[in-house]
C-alpha cells in the first residue's frame, strides 16, 4: 500500500492532525485524551505564547488515503539561546505499529529541522519540557496521571529502530498512604529542622492564589536553571500557566516556604484529573459536570506533584525534607487521599530520587527523551 507524507496546510488537515490520536488509541483504555480545544490552542501560532519565539511544521502520514501517523518538528529559539544549542525538537508523535510510516515521519521532521539550521533532534517534546514530554518506556500497565503521557509498548521500538537513542530518562515515583512508613531517622531529622525554625511556611488560598503561582514559577525558574533540558518560560507562557493552574489547583496542596520573608521553596500537587479527562474524551460541554460527579472519588484520591523548586542556597538546610513532610501531613488530613505521584524527576537528580525513596516512594514509571544527531 502506498505511503504518503504531507505537510499540514489547510484547516481540514489541521483538524485531521488533532483527531488522529483517537484512531490510534481506540482500544487503549489507559490513554488520557487531551481537551481538543486546548490542544488546538497549544499548537496554533498566534494563539499560544510558546510560538512567540518558536516555529513548527506539522506532518501527516497516510496509506492509500487512510491516516496512520503524525509528527511535529519544532524549533524553540528561546531554549536554544538559553542553552547555547541548535536543538530541533520533535513531538506530538503518534503512529500505528508501522515502522515504515514512523521512519518516514521522523525523516521528514529531520529534513525540515536540518533546513532550519538545527544540528540534532530531541524528543518527544510537546512542545517543550515545560509541557507534556517524554515517551513511556516502563509502566505500560499503569494509568498516567494528569499531564503525563501514555503510549503503546511498540512506540519505543519505532523510535529506536530509527536510531534514536536515550538522552535522559524521567522518573515517576508513587507514594501511597497504605505504604507510607519512613524510617525513624527521617522523623528525627524533620523534628530537628522544625525546632530550628529557619523557615516559615503557608499553603495558598483563593485570595493569594494568582500571586502565589507567579512566585512558584519564579522559584521554578531559578531553582531549575542549571538542570538538564530546562527551558525558561516567557512572560506570556508564565501567565498562560497561571490561568491554567488556577482552574484545577487545590490551594491546600500548594505550599510555599519563606526565609526572612522571601520565597525559598515551593511545591504544587494537582488533583489527578486524568480519570475525568478519560470520561470527557476530548470535549468540554454540558456533560462535563456529570462526568466530574462520576469521577470525583478517583480525582480526590490521587494527586500529582507537578512543581517542586528550592533556591540553591537553601538546599542543604533541609528544605526538601520539610517540603515533602508538610505535603504528606496535609494529605493525611484528607480521609479520601490515597496516593501522590512525584513526576517527573530527572534520572540524574540523585538527591531528590533518594529523598522520595526515603519517604517510601516507589519508582513505577519511566519516560524517555531521545536524541539523534542531524548529519550535515
Amino acid at each position: 500500500m502506498a505511503l504518503t507524507i504531507t505537510a499540514v496546510r489547510s484547516e481540514a488537515e489541521f483538524a485531521q492532525f488533532l483527531d488522529l490520536p483517537w484512531g490510534i488509541y481506540a482500544q487503549s483504555p489507559l490513554w488520557t485524551p487531551p481537551i481538543k480545544s486546548q490542544e488546538r490552542e497549544l499548537l496554533t501560532p498566534g494563539e499560544h505564547p510558546f510560538w512567540e519565539s518558536a516555529r513548527r511544521e506539522l506532518f501527516l502520514a497516510a496509506r492509500d488515503g487512510r491516516l496512520v501517523g503524525r509528527i511535529a518538528a519544532i524549533v524553540d529559539e528561546k531554549y536554544n539561546a538559553y542553552a547555547g544549542e541548535t536543538c530541533g525538537g520533535f513531538g506530538f508523535f503518534e503512529c500505528e505499529d508501522d515502522g515504515e510510516a514512523a521512519h518516514a515521519l521522523l525523516d521528514v521532521a529531520r529534513d525540515w529541522l536540518a533546513g532550519q539550521g538545527m544540528t540534532f533532534m530531541r524528543g518527544p517534546l510537546n512542545p517543550s519540557t515545560n509541557y507534556t514530554c517524554g515517551l513511556l518506556v516502563d509502566g505500560f500497565e499503569l494509568a498516567p496521571t494528569i499531564m503525563m503521557p501514555w503510549n503503546p509498548p511498540y512506540y519505543p521500538v519505532l523510535l529506536e529502530s530509527w536510531h534514536l537513542r536515550k538522552e535522559q530518562d524521567l522518573f515517576a515515583y508513587l507514594l501511597e498512604r497504605s505504604r507510607f512508613n519512613p524510617p525513624e531517622w527521617l522523623h528525627d531529622e524533620v523534628a530537628r529542622l522544625k525546632a530550628e525554625a529557619h523557615f516559615t511556611c503557608r499553603t495558598s488560598s483563593k485570595a493569594t492564589l494568582t500571586e502565589d503561582i507567579r512566585d512558584m514559577l519564579a522559584l521554578y525558574k531559578v531553582s531549575w536553571a542549571d538542570n538538564w533540558g530546562f527551558s525558561p518560560l516567557s512572560d506570556g507562557e508564565a501567565e498562560q500557566h497561571v490561568k491554567e493552574l488556577k482552574s484545577v489547583l487545590d490551594p491546600e496542596f500548594f505550599v510555599l516556604f519563606y526565609h526572612n520573608g522571601e520565597p525559598a521553596a515551593g511545591m504544587v500537587a494537582l488533583p489527578d484529573m486524568a480519570p475525568l479527562l478519560r470520561r470527557l474524551n476530548g470535549k468540554l460541554g454540558l456533560s462535563a459536570l456529570w462526568h466530574w460527579w462520576r469521577a470525583r472519588a478517583e480525582i480526590r484520591g490521587g494527586y500529582r506533584t507537578i512543581l517542586f523548586g528550592i533556591r540553591e542556597e537553601f538546599r542543604l538546610m533541609g528544605l526538601p525534607l520539610l517540603l515533602l513532610d508538610f505535603m504528606l501531613e496535609k494529605a493525611r488530613l484528607r480521609p479520601d487521599f490515597q496516593w501522590v505521584e512525584g513526576s517527573w524527576v530527572l534520572e540524574d537528580n540523585v538527591a531528590i530520587n533518594d529523598l522520595l525513596e526515603d519517604f517510601s516512594g516507589r519508582l513505577t514509571k519511566r519516560y524517555r527523551i531521545y536524541r539523534r544527531e542531524i548529519e550535515a
